[in-house]
Order: C-alpha cells, then structure tokens, then sequence
C-alpha cells in the first residue's frame, strides 16, 4: 500500500512535560499555534484549533501516552490526515517526532510549509524561555 506522509523532527530546549503540553493543553497551544485551541488529550477527546483567519482544525485523540507520544486525527480545510508525535529526551531538551499521513493522492505541500512554519515558531518560543 502506497503511503503519502510527512515527517519532521525537531528539538526544543524543554523538558518532555513542557514539550507534551505544547501539544495537548490549550493555553500551552496558544503560545505557538493558533488563536483559539479547544482540546481533550484523551482518546475520542476533540483537537479543536482556529487560527486568526478563520480557518479551522478538528480532530480526535487517538492516543495520549504521557510525554512520549500523541497521535490525533486532523480535518483541515477538507482534508483528512492522521497525525503522530513522539517525544524524546535528548540533550536536555526535547526531540520531537513528527510524522502526517494522508491519503495517497493528496498533496501535500502546503502542510509541509505549515508545519516548518509552526515548529519553528514552538521552537523560537522554547529557545527564548530562560531556566
């Protein structure tokens, strides 16, 4: 079976509970993706993000496993996709693995773009943060 996916890693200068939050508590969202995040990190809970255009992503927890991984579906735009995130400890700070599947014939430019976008913004917010 074709797969069509993208995948990013990053790190950022946070301890993995700091790192997890950012993508699973809403005020921890809000420093660095979107303007209005409704969000129940439990399986079958909704990921809800608005950003200031209008424009909307919702989704469902599939899985919340406490600072090593979430994976969450995604509609954005029309689109459906399914998105995993890891969490590692590395070098005092955190890796994160990320990886959006989609179906086969989906383009998938424009979220590769947002995602470099978005994870340099959490990475910026991190690396500005002193201890």
């Amino acid at each position: 079976m074709k797969t069509n996916s993208i995948h990013k890693e990053i790190w950022i200068n946070a301890p993995v509970e700091k790192a997890f939050a950012s993508f699973t508590n809403a005020e921890s969202m809000l420093a660095w993706h979107g303007k209005e995040v409704e969000v129940n990190p439990v399986p079958g809970g909704i990921y809800k993000v608005i950003f200031a255009d209008g424009t909307t992503i919702l989704g469902e927890y599939k899985e919340v496993s406490p600072y090593s991984r979430v994976i969450y579906s995604a509609n954005y735009n029309g689109v459906d996709s399914l998105i995993t995130i890891d969490f590692l400890p590395r070098d005092g700070g955190t890796l994160i693995k990320l990886q959006q599947e989609f179906d086969p014939e989906q383009d998938t430019s424009s979220f590769d773009q947002g995602w470099n976008y978005f994870l340099q913004i959490l990475q910026d917010h991190f690396g500005e943060l002193k201890a």
